[in-house]
């Protein structure tokens, strides 16, 4: 069974292999994992075209100003 069977099976709607994808590697980056290492896993020819995949959280874009010291 594809992901989307199940997807449909559980009643979760707008889900897909690429929505898992997406989540799984946004979530190594979140976790720290290399951009390089990442892309190595994910099989993207570049930085650039992995860099479509990953979302950028509120949370994670607080942090950053957070880090800043004045």
């Amino acid at each position: 069974m594809h992901t989307v069977q199940y997807s449909d099976r559980l009643g979760l709607v707008g889900v897909s292999t690429h929505s898992f994808r997406r989540t799984a590697l946004t979530q190594m980056s979140s976790a720290g994992v290399p951009l390089r290492v990442i892309q190595e896993i994910s099989g993207h020819r570049s930085l650039q075209a992995l860099q479509r995949y990953l979302e950028v959280t509120e949370l994670q874009l607080e942090g950053a100003i957070a880090s800043l010291s004045f």
